[in-house]
């Protein structure tokens, strides 16, 4: 991610342009390209969330991402059963 995304994506959800960063270093959030994806957005305020309101860690971030997004992988599952 260049630093005009880490601005623009940090101005628009109201989050310090260096939290983004360090969730780029962290590698919890990747973006390849000029485009950054509608998930990855809401991927950086769900951890700017966790993060500011909550006082989780960068690791803790992490596992939650990580758990959601199974949490969702199951829930469509379950939805596309007949």
């Amino acid at each position: 991610m260049n630093r005009t995304q880490i601005v623009h994506i940090a101005e628009q959800l109201g989050v310090p342009d260096s939290f983004v960063v360090e969730l780029c270093e962290a590698g919890i959030v990747t973006v390849e390209g000029e485009l950054i994806p509608e998930q990855i957005v809401e991927r950086i305020r769900v951890s700017w969330t966790l993060h500011d309101e909550l006082g989780v860690n960068l690791a803790g971030v992490e596992v939650a991402l990580h758990l959601l997004s199974v949490i969702e992988r199951d829930r469509r599952t379950l939805v596309d059963e007949p």
